[in-house]
C-alpha cells in the first residue's frame, strides 16, 4: 500500500493529476515504441499504467487509488498489482498445468522430471502475477512528483 501526502488540497490534486497525465505531455506519445504513462480519474479514483502508447502490456503493473483530503492538504494512496485480465489469464493457464500434471500422472507417464517441470511452470505463472519492484519505483516517483511541486 502506497500512501503520498501533499500540501495541495483534493481539487487542486486532481487538476494536477489530470494535467500530469494527459498524453500531450509525453513526447512521441503516437509512437509504439515509447513508453508514457496512461492515467484515468474518475471522482477520487486513479488509475495509472506505464506502457507503449499505442500498445496493449498485459502484464504492465498498474496502481489503482484514491485522492482523499487529509488535514489541510491531501493523500494519494493506493496499492500496486496487474491487469484484471492478466489475473485471468494466469488462473486458466495453472488450471491447465495442473490439468496436465493430473493426465500425466493418470496414464503414468509423469516422473520426477515432468512434475518439476509442472511446478516451475507454475511457480513461473505465480511471479508472473506479482508486481515488479522496479515498476513500483518509478510509479512512486511519478507520483511524488505530482504530489509534492509547488
Amino acid at each position: 500500500m502506497l500512501s503520498l501526502e501533499s500540501k495541495h488540497s483534493a481539487s487542486a490534486l486532481y487538476s494536477r493529476w489530470d494535467e500530469r497525465t494527459s498524453p500531450a505531455r509525453f513526447a512521441g506519445n503516437d509512437d509504439v515504441l515509447d513508453m508514457i504513462y496512461f492515467a484515468k480519474r474518475k471522482g477520487n479514483k486513479v488509475f495509472l499504467v506505464r506502457k507503449g502508447s499505442k500498445s496493449l502490456d498485459l502484464f504492465a503493473t498498474v496502481f489503482r487509488g484514491q485522492i482523499l483530503p487529509h488535514g489541510e492538504g491531501s493523500v494519494l494512496q493506493g496499492s500496486f498489482s496487474k491487469r484484471i485480465s492478466a489475473y485471468l489469464l494466469l488462473a486458466v493457464l495453472l488450471v491447465l498445468d495442473g490439468a496436465f500434471a493430473a493426465k500425466a500422472y493418470s496414464i503414468g507417464v509423469l516422473d520426477w522430471a515432468g512434475a518439476v517441470g509442472c511446478l516451475l511452470v507454475a511457480a513461473l505463472l505465480i511471479l508472473a502475477a506479482i508486481p515488479l519492484p522496479g515498476a513500483r519505483k518509478r510509479y512512486t516517483a511519478f507520483m511524488r512528483d505530482i504530489t509534492n511541486e509547488e
